[in-house]
């Protein structure tokens, strides 16, 4: 039995054995399965990352041919001179107040400095990184509590940055420029590396833009880089790590605390003797904060608006950004080829810096703003263009700042008249002599009113209503042509119409949402010259590479706005303003001037844009505030006829001194015929005996367009010669006068109570009579047949002059075709006496206020 028992115990030990084996065993298998998970995830963890660390080195943009000698190729902008030559405007160091020096014109006590105080190993490592520092860096990191406190980047990975990355702080970036650290170390010497660094590094402060060491050494000390001594040197090398603590602008203890470490790790690493460390450490600097002006050209507002033109055609054309553009231009050895004409250009500066051409206004501290654009209509070619007053002079230190003259968008008041107004409403079938009544009118809740808010001229032509910019017309112009061709009118001249000035005082007055600039309104009125071709102003023509190969050869866009007759009509319209209009202060002698003022609501604004048979110029005054601030002389409000037309004669008085005479040249399809300026129609007797005067003048028309019917608006009509009733049976005979008469179609008896030829409108009133007229005296107050009145007083219309009154040759031309009497400026002038200007005979009484706005 025991051995039974001790059988079964074995037995049972056995088993247990078993049992105990595969369990370790399997313990044993989850262990190799978690480990070899582990390993197999690190693995794949270490794919995952290797993969993208390959990716962005893949990723990495490439070294561009030539990378640190690219920066100092400046770019040159171009002119041409009086005898039609090239020669150098502008040349461009830098987008940022830079100029570039070679290596061996900075002083050694400089590079040592720079070496010894930001990468000690640079002449030994030629990694582009170093391992040792970024350990270093990482301690250090660790004993601050994670902080950063010390940095690892290599002179050239510094270098790297600034040149090719940006300053994010990713481990994209970081890699990428280890990598390119790596590659330059590998292409170029230390010299060539150190040199670049030296150029591009920042050094400024809050006061002072500088990069590179030599436009630090110009505003810190006031002198060329090579004359630092090691005091100086050390102070400047200790800027970059962090300028706004270690920049004497910024703090002048901390610079000199920086100067002492760079002073004495140069001391450390062997770059200076103790005696040379001491006589540097006690060396008082004597700082000449100089804000250094390195754009180094004059007619800055022309050639810093080539520089943005040019940005945006390279950005578009080469498919990069505008930052990568204009970078383009500074530094990459471009030629630029503008379009400034310089005697222009200094003679807009010269205008500009003479006070006596601007209003002053006591009141106020500022000055009164202005810009000035001068173009040549014929090519799109801008010849000048003065953005602001007092900033002209090569001396300044404008870069890039605000360019009034294309950048400020300004309400251009009634100068928006030819545009949206007057050259539309042409295209839409009416004329020269169309007539618009001006008196009192309400459109919806707007009631808009002339400059001379309280005075209503009654029938005028749309000549005389440009001539005098009166606004009532020109509001029931565009009433009259829709919104819709009014704006689009104005988009086809360039300017900037939005869904905001889809309104009657926007479109016909100029009170626009957002305003268009000097320049818009310039190449606007340039496409009126050019025979309704609208050309796309232009600064430059050409820009090549450095190699002299074409990048851009630029072509103006064209597009047609007006058909040439009407454009001629405008234009010869436009004459007007300027011989006996609003703009009459913009007279040139010997040359023909068309041109229109404007004036924004409270004088916000004020504009004149005039035009010659050579250029076309605008000129804006204004507050830079905005619109709604009064530009006022003495307390005086001014208008665009007073300074702006003014300081456009100047201007244009010496460019045109050495041209020719010209006249502006009529295209076929111009047809000249005699009508009635009440009307716009063909006249009658009645026209002519008005008793005002004569009221026939002869206009132009584009052929096709001129009137065929007769007037209707002059009418006679007997009256009381007392009472000025209508003659009835009623009236004495001896009180019975036949008169001449106007009937304004439409014209209510409120209106005409304001209207200035209000007294000439055919009453309404009829003779009652305080005395019977005796039975067999009853037609006594009739006249003959052909009176034009019926027996009862009625008006009658005039008689159409028979065949042999009617002008030959279209009423109005002679046999060469030329008028009769055409409107003023118009070639061969008038023969007789009858012309186009505004006959004023009875209808502009003494009281009226001046004509300049």
């Amino acid at each position: 039995m025991d051995n039974n028992i001790n059988l079964k115990r074995s037995e049972r030990y056995k088993k247990n054995n078993v049992n105990n084996s595969g369990g370790k065993n399997k313990n044993k298998k989850v262990l190799k399965i978690i480990l070899w998970t582990f390993i197999i995830i690190l693995l794949a963890g270490i794919g995952v990352i290797g993969g993208k660390v390959l990716a962005i080195i893949k990723n990495t943009p490439p070294l561009t041919k030539d990378v640190l000698t690219a920066q100092k190729q400046s770019s040159i902008i171009y002119v041409k001179d009086e005898s039609g030559q090239w020669k150098s405007a502008a040349v461009l160091h830098g987008t940022d107040n830079r100029l570039w020096v070679s290596i061996d014109k900075i002083p050694k006590n400089l590079q040592n400095a720079v070496v010894a105080i930001e990468d000690q190993r640079f002449y030994k490592n030629n990694l582009g990184i170093d391992p040792k520092r970024i350990i270093g860096a990482f301690i250090a990191d660790i004993k601050a509590g994670g902080k950063p406190v010390e940095g690892a980047s290599t002179i050239t990975q510094q270098l790297v940055k600034n040149m090719m990355l940006s300053d994010e702080k990713t481990l994209t970036r970081k890699i990428q420029e280890a990598v390119l650290a790596w590659e330059i170390e590998q292409k170029y010497s230390k010299q060539q590396i150190l040199e670049a660094y030296l150029n591009t590094i920042y050094l400024g402060g809050p006061h002072i833009n500088a990069y590179g060491v030599q436009a630090a050494a110009l505003s810190y000390f006031g002198k060329d880089v090579s004359q630092l001594d090691l005091a100086e040197s050390a102070m400047i090398a200790g800027i970059t790590n962090n300028p706004s603590m270690y920049s004497p602008d910024s703090s002048k203890e901390g610079a000199l605390k920086r100067q002492h470490l760079v002073l004495s790790e140069m001391l450390k690493q062997g770059y200076i003797t103790k005696d040379e460390y001491d006589n540097a450490i006690s060396e008082k600097l004597v700082y000449q904060f100089k804000k250094i002006d390195l754009t180094g050209y004059n007619h800055k507002y022309f050639i810093e608006q080539v520089i943005r033109d040019a940005a945006s055609s390279l950005s578009k054309e080469l498919n990069i950004s505008y930052s990568e553009a204009t970078n383009k231009i500074y530094n990459g050895g471009l030629r630029i080829y503008s379009t400034m004409d310089t005697k222009i250009q200094t003679d807009i500066e010269q205008a500009f810096a003479n006070p006596k051409l601007f209003p002053v206004d006591p009141s106020r501290k500022d000055m009164v703003q202005g810009a000035m654009v001068i173009m040549d209509w014929r090519t799109g070619e801008v010849k000048g263009i003065v953005g602001g007053r007092n900033t002209n002079d090569s001396s300044s230190n404008v870069l890039m700042g605000l360019n009034r003259a294309t950048q400020s968008y300004r309400q251009p008041g009634s100068s928006i008249k030819p545009l949206t107004v007057y050259g539309p409403a042409l295209e839409s079938g009416l004329t020269a002599a169309t007539v618009v009544d001006d008196v009192p009118t309400t459109f919806g809740s707007y009631t808009p009113h002339n400059y001379e808010s309280s005075y209503y001229h009654g029938l005028v032509t749309l000549r005389e209503a440009i001539t005098d910019s009166l606004n009532i017309p020109a509001v029931k112009v565009v009433n009259t042509i829709g919104l819709n061709t009014s704006a689009n009118y104005g988009k086809k001249f360039g300017l900037n119409i939005t869904n905001n000035d889809m309104y009657l005082p926007a479109l016909a007055l100029g009170g626009l949402y957002k305003g268009i600039t000097p320049l818009q309104e310039t190449a606007g009125y340039a496409a009126i010259a050019n025979g309704g071709m609208y050309i796309n102003p232009i600064t430059f023509t050409e820009i090549k590479d450095s190699q002299g190969n074409v990048i851009i050869d630029k072509k103006p866009e064209k597009h047609v706005v007006l058909n040439e007759q009407n454009a001629y009509i405008l234009e010869n319209m436009m004459q007007d303003v300027v011989d006996h209009g609003t703009g009459t202060n913009a007279q040139l002698p010997n040359m023909p001037v068309a041109g229109k003022t404007g004036t924004s609501e409270k004088s916000g604004n004020v504009w004149f844009t005039g035009f010659t048979p050579y250029y076309v110029g605008t000129v804006w005054m204004g507050y830079d505030e905005g619109n709604n601030i009064p530009v006022k002389n003495y307390g005086t409000s001014v208008v665009g006829g007073t300074f702006p037309a003014k300081l456009w004669r100047t201007v244009m008085e010496s460019v045109h001194e050495n041209l020719a005479p010209r006249e502006f040249k009529r295209p076929p399809g111009i047809v000249f015929v005699t009508v009635c300026r009440d009307s716009g129609l063909l006249p009658t007797d009645l026209c002519r005996n008005d008793p005002r005067g004569d009221q026939t003048y002869t206009e132009m028309f584009a052929d096709g367009t001129q009137p065929t019917s007769y007037c209707t608006v002059h009418v006679a009509a007997k009256i009381n010669i007392l009472t000025g009733e209508l003659a009835s049976s009623w009236t004495l005979p001896i009180l019975v006068k036949e008169r001449v008469f106007i009937d304004p179609p439409g014209r209510t008896a409120a209106q005409n109570a304001y209207a200035a030829d209000g007294k000439y409108v055919i009453p309404t009133a009829i003779d009652s009579g305080d005395t019977k007229v005796p039975p067999d005296n009853k037609n006594n107050g009739t006249a003959n047949s052909n009176s034009g009145t019926s027996p009862e007083g009625t008006p009658q219309s005039g008689t159409q002059p028979s065949p042999s009154q009617v002008p030959a040759n279209n009423g109005g031309t002679n046999s060469n075709g030329a008028p009769n009497n055409a409107p003023s400026n118009t070639q061969p002038p008038s023969q007789d006496n009858s012309s186009g200007t505004k006959d004023t005979t009875g209808t502009t009484p003494s009281s009226k206020p001046s004509k300049s706005r």
